[in-house]
């Protein structure tokens, strides 16, 4: 199961565009080892915690940016066709040009939900 689960992870890797998807989990490791960072030096500080989230933010802009981009190349390729195709060749299309955003809004959603924690379990600023 393990196997083939990483095997579908890399497949949609190589499917979504190795141009939008590899800088999408570059981002998001980076934001992990940031996060790692913080707990380790025990150093939550504004600006780290800032950058931790416009980093999430940033991949979720890039992924809708790689979704775009998908969805151009995508019907580009259709009007350049003069025959009709069958719906599943479209399907097919529409669903590699959906990954990005898919694994981006999954990693932003991860990057979200810490984040929150880090501001609920932060000691609040005195005003």
């Amino acid at each position: 199961m393990k196997t083939m689960l990483a095997i579908t992870f890399f497949t949609h890797h190589i499917e979504g565009s190795i141009y939008f998807m590899a800088p999408l989990t570059l981002f998001f490791s980076l934001d992990i080892i940031l996060l790692l960072y913080m707990f380790v030096q025990k150093k939550f500080s504004t600006n780290l915690v800032q950058a931790f989230k416009h980093i999430g933010l940033l991949i979720l802009v890039f992924g809708a940016l790689g979704t775009v981009t998908g969805f151009l190349q995508m019907f580009d390729a259709l009007e350049a066709i003069k025959e009709t195709l069958p719906i599943q060749v479209i399907a097919g299309g529409v669903k590699v040009a959906l990954l990005n955003i898919v694994y981006a809004t999954a990693y932003f959603s991860i990057i979200q939900a810490i984040y929150v924690g880090i501001k609920i379990a932060s000691p609040k600023q005195p005003a």
